[in-house]
């Protein structure tokens, strides 16, 4: 419940909704998430238990990978409609990390130096492409927020809540600096928007506007994302603050990396760039700002190359070029689950450190006193040392 408490509350109150409001709203979801968490728990540790009854003895695939697979089938169908694609796109980037380890770890593959930017850039061109052109509807949260960072209008049928007296001042804030700024220019240069620019400030104004609010979100949803991840504990949002060298940078990078957008564009308007694949361009060559966030960026990267295979993924069965994969957020859901869950178990110097924090944090501290030399006995390739 505090997990799931947490996870529902900061959206809506990042849409400057009341805390009332927004815990009318929450609540059943709420309980519905907390009834599958729980129900997924139960039936992956009971099937891993009357598995282990049937057969007599454990097998490499069985200590973890259908259990969690079987749970997964079981429980999916408890949670919110809307929040299943959600859970399968975010266990997919997981699994596709936990199997690029294992490449890597078997001397499959090399590592692929500077990978994750050219993944992050590709994926944000593409992600830049279906927001601006709309062909593809994204995720509501995803299209909210990247409306939010590119300074966009809202959608028709958006709604949010009054903003706050201090959101209020800080927009008012910025917005008089870069009005200022927007005046400088207008009154010593002859640099204007162009014709097919649809913004009100001067292409230079617009840019830094962008790139200011891109840094105040950016510090906003590093401290959302550390409040998550430790289940709604303040004490990690604060250990946030200290880490300035570490804020500054991914806050710096949201702000180049939406700066860097709306620059391009107006750069490729100006040169008659159809403006079909303006979005794309700009969206691919901002991508290479992702060199400023600090290491390891890769979950990052790979969770908006998973947003954006969605993207392609649906624009293919509009087109009628491929036919929809029956109970497809299921199926990706249950096979992600369970790779994920089997290297964390059976391959745990291979899991994201995070994620290992959230299974011991979820499993009351059960996951790291896991019997680690009966597993080694079944997956003789572990390392030993994975996991003191």
């Amino acid at each position: 419940v505090k997990i799931y408490t947490a996870l529902y509350l900061l959206p809506q109150l990042l849409k400057h909704k009341s805390v009332c409001e927004s815990l009318k709203q929450t609540f059943p979801d709420v309980l519905r998430s907390s009834a599958f968490l729980t129900c997924h728990c139960f039936v992956t540790c009971a099937a891993h238990c009357v598995i282990r009854r049937l057969l007599g003895q454990y097998r490499a695939i069985t200590v973890a990978a259908i259990p969690a697979a079987i749970g997964s089938l079981v429980s999916l169908p408890i949670e919110k409609y809307s929040r299943q694609e959600i859970l399968a796109i975010y266990m997919a980037s997981l699994a596709l990390e936990c199997l690029y380890e294992m490449a890597v770890y078997r001397d499959l593959i090399p590592p692929i130096r500077g990978g994750e930017v050219a993944l992050f850039a590709a994926s944000g061109a593409v992600l830049t492409y279906f927001h601006r052109n709309r062909e593809v509807k994204i995720n509501d949260t995803m299209d909210w927020l990247m409306t939010k960072l590119l300074c966009c209008p809202a959608r028709q049928g958006s709604k949010e809540g009054s903003s706050s007296q201090g959101w209020k001042l800080a927009t008012r804030a910025r917005e008089n600096l870069v009005s200022m700024l927007d005046a400088f220019i207008r009154r010593h240069t002859s640099c204007d928007k162009s014709a097919k620019c649809t913004h009100e400030l001067t292409c230079i104004g617009h840019a830094v506007n962008t790139g200011l609010n891109g840094i105040i979100w950016g510090t906003i949803i590093q401290m959302c994302v550390r409040l998550l991840s430790s289940g709604g504990s303040l004490r990690q949002v604060f250990r946030l603050l200290h880490k300035r060298r570490e804020l500054a940078r991914v806050s710096s990078f949201v702000g180049a990396y939406t700066a860097g957008v709306v620059a391009l564009e107006c750069v490729l308007h100006r040169i008659g760039v159809n403006d079909y694949i303006t979005p794309a361009i700009a969206g691919l060559v901002s991508g290479l700002s992702f060199t400023i966030i600090p290491e390891p960026s890769g979950p990052i990267a790979l969770y908006f190359f998973c947003r954006a295979f969605q993207c392609v993924y649906k624009k293919l069965i509009q087109d009628e070029l491929i036919i929809e994969i029956p109970y497809d957020v299921l199926l990706l859901f249950t096979v992600s689950t369970a790779i994920t869950i089997h290297t964390g178990v059976c391959e745990p110097h291979l899991m994201r450190p995070s994620y290992t924090s959230f299974l011991n944090y979820l499993t009351d501290d059960r996951y790291r006193k896991l019997d680690r030399k009966l597993i080694n006995v079944v997956m003789k390739n572990v390392d030993k040392a994975a996991i003191s």
